[in-house]
Formats: C-alpha cells, structure tokens, sequence
C-alpha cells in the first residue's frame, strides 16, 4: 500500500515536473543552501504554499541533473499515514522506497508536514547524523514549535529555519501576469498596480483563494482554513480544554488587528480570565495564525512587561471573516507592513511615549528604521502622525523616517527630522531610492 502511495505523490519518478506555481521569493535563499548538510526547515501558516515551494525546490533538483530517483516526496498529513502516529511510518516509508528506487548516491528527502508524527525530530536527528552527508532534508511545519525550545537542544546546529507566509504583493502580481520592471514601469503601469493593491488589501493572498474572483468563494475557503488551523494545528497540539473559547479569541483577534492588547479587557469580553487569554494568544501564534509586537526599549524587562500590539497572519481573515461594524481602512495598511516588515526583519517593535510609533525595525549595529501607518495625511491626523514618526526616530537615534499611506507622495522636514511619503504599494514594489527599508 504504501508503494501505491509513493507512486502518486513522486511523479518526478515518472519524468514528469511539478505544477509548483510562481517562484516564491524565499526560493533564492534555499537555492544557496541546497549542498550544504544542514536539514532546511520550512514553517508557515496552514496553506500558504509549503507542499508548492518543496516542488519547485524538486523541480530544481530535477533539471540541475540529480537522479530522479534519488528525490523522494512525502506529505505525511494524508490519510494514507494517520493510521500510524509514530516514526516507525517514516522507517516504513523509507524502506519501502529504498526497496522500490534501489538510489545510488545521495538522497534528498522532503517531508511535508511532519510535525503530525510524534517524535519525528528524535528521528530526524538520528538519521541525519547517521547519515551526514549521503543525506539533504527538506521538512515542513505548520506551527512554530517545529523548531521550538523543546527540540532546539536535540536538532542544534542541525537545522536551519526558513519562514514562509502566504502571497507578497510582487508576488500576487506575478500570479495575476503583471511584472513590473523599473520604477518607470511602474508609474506606467499604475493603474492595473492600484487594482490589485486594492485586491491584495481587503482579501489577502492565501494562495489558493487568488484563482476566485468570489468573494463568497474566498470566505468559505478561509473559514475552513481557519477551522483545520485551530482544530488540528492548536486544539490538540496544546490539549486545549475550551475550543469554543479559543475560536472566540481568534475571531476577536482578527476583528482587532493593529491595535493593544488589553488581556483583562479580553478576558472580560469572553467570560475567561488573563491567564487563560495570555496562555491561548501564545497558541494561536504558534500557529503562524497571529503576531504579537512587543514596544521597543533599550531595557528587555520593559519590553517584557508592556502591553503588545497584535496583528493577522493575511487580511483576508480580516475583512472577510471577523465580524466588523465599520471597515478601518489603515488597519489593514498596517497589518500589510507589519508582514512585509516580519518577511525580512527579527526585530520589529512598535513604541509609544506621549504618541505613537507604528513600527521600530532595530537590527543591533545593523538597520533601524522607523515607519508610520496612516489611510491618509489630513488636517485632524497630520500632526499626531509626524510627532509619533519623530519620537520614533528620536528614541533610536535616526534622522530619517517614513510615513506609509495609501496613496501620497511627499517630503517633509519636520524637527529635525526628514519624512518619506510614500504609497505602501510603492515601498512594496521596492523601486524607490531608500534605505534598507526598500531593499
């Protein structure tokens, strides 16, 4: 049976490519990794392209000359291995293709989703060190705790960790067949730019919902996202007791993107209590689902202790799913930043100290940068906006900043400090002539 099954999912055995989709962007980086021993580690929210990104990984393998046979391909999340939740169905799998394949030379094993085998990384490491050398493996997770502190001490220094999230907006043009050259490209092609910004902000870009113009098609896609993430990725994966309250507070979370979280505020709102709140946060995030921003200060135990800003893994969660009684338009720019921000930086904070500043992106002796999120620059927020840009630029010692809009241009100089206007599509594009921050 389990021949049968190798045979489906490997049709490079039959000399045939994958149907991967658009190159991702983070394909680059693993291309450089592909000879070293290190196992390449791919985490990222339930269906934003994982399985995809691993077949054109095979893809390259395949037209580069490795041996077909020597690429095997298992996603370990299909019905044909959840009767066996134990490693012994990788040592099943790994015999039964040896004996079919009979490779020579070194093996590339991809195993999609293989945090669903308890005690995969025991495995793992074993057979990586046993093997050094004569073996490249490629595995994915769905939930951080892929590479967590609970096996960070057996897998050290075997692994290196890549973070997928679902479409940029490059990206999104590049499904849709629009690319965009130089910046004179870009100022001619705006408007087709303009109309899938405007996609990309109020529906998102989970893969699989971009080759539906429906936008009831897109939410029911979501929604069973959302229900096989919270009930197979976190419900029993964190034994979680109440899977009433934690969808509450997923739903809770999705409707309040951008803004502080006031765990008392939310524990009353759904009846539960801030433990329980904190606790159920931290597993929705391990889920890849949400992101919770620390304010930036120099003193860790500050950061620690203050409140964090939270935003949604894709905004078409926000706007299609959560239950919203008015459309906060900014919201949805800044939750666009902040992933861009997250694809790129480890270090992304928010500060505030008699205002606001919406992100702090500080690389110790490396970036810092500060960036403001605002629909528009206007008489009632004009002020507010500048003075929130500067007291970011001022804590960490910057004399330039950047306010993000939907669609402005301007310079101004304000205090001291010099502020970039520019359209988030713009920034996205990354054509303009700017610091790191367009890089």
């Amino acid at each position: 049976m389990i021949e049968k099954y190798l045979c489906e999912q490997n049709i490079h055995w039959q000399n045939q490519s994958y149907e991967a989709g658009i190159e991702r962007e983070i394909l680059a980086s693993i291309k450089i990794l592909m000879d070293i021993d290190q196992v390449i580690a791919i985490s990222g929210v339930r269906r934003c392209g994982k399985s995809f990104l691993l077949k054109q990984l095979i893809n390259i393998l395949t037209d580069s000359g490795i041996k077909r046979e020597n690429i095997l391909f298992v996603n370990l999340e299909l019905p044909s291995f959840s009767g066996e939740q134990h490693t012994d169905i990788l040592d099943k799998i790994v015999i039964e293709y040896k004996k079919m394949k009979n490779p020579q030379g070194k093996i590339y094993y991809f195993l999609d989703e293989i945090q669903t085998i308890p005690h995969w990384e025991i495995w793992l490491k074993y057979h990586y060190d046993q093997y050094k050398g004569k073996v490249k493996f490629f595995i994915t997770g769905s939930n951080s705790q892929l590479l967590s502190s609970e096996f960070a001490t057996k897998l050290s220094g075997r692994v290196i960790e890549k973070k997928l999230f679902p479409f940029s907006f490059r990206e999104l043009l590049k499904y849709y067949g629009l690319f965009v050259l130089d910046s004179q490209d870009m100022t001619r092609k705006k408007e087709q730019i303009m109309h899938y910004f405007d996609m990309y902000l109020n529906s998102g870009a989970m893969p699989e919902t971009l080759a539906n113009e429906s936008l009831e098609i897109k939410r029911e896609l979501l929604s069973s996202y959302l229900n096989a993430i919270l009930f197979k990725d976190i419900v029993p994966r964190f034994s979680v007791r109440d899977s009433i309250l934690i969808q509450n507070l997923t739903m809770y979370l999705m409707g309040n993107s951008s803004e502080l979280l006031n765990y008392n505020k939310i524990a009353n709102i759904l009846h539960s209590n801030r433990n329980t709140i904190r606790e159920y946060i931290t597993y929705i995030e391990k889920a890849y689902l949400n992101f919770t921003l620390p304010k930036f200060d120099y003193s860790q135990k500050t950061q620690l202790l203050s409140s964090k800003k939270s935003y949604f893994i894709d905004n078409g969660f926000i706007n299609l799913l959560a239950f919203r009684f008015s459309l906060n338009k900014g919201n949805l720019l800044e939750n666009i930043v902040l992933l861009h921000l997250k694809r790129k930086y480890d270090h992304v904070y928010y500060y505030k100290n008699q205002g606001e500043c919406d992100f702090i992106v500080y690389q110790y002796m490396k970036e810092k940068i500060a960036i403001q999120v605002t629909y528009e620059l206007n008489e009632k927020n004009y002020k507010r906006e500048l003075k929130g840009l500067k007291l970011g630029c001022d804590k960490i010692g910057i004399k330039e900043g950047y306010i993000l809009t939907y669609n402005e241009y301007d310079t101004i100089q304000y205090e001291g400090i010099k502020i970039f206007v520019l359209p988030v599509w713009d920034w996205l594009l990354n054509f303009l002539n700017c610091p790191a921050l367009c890089r």
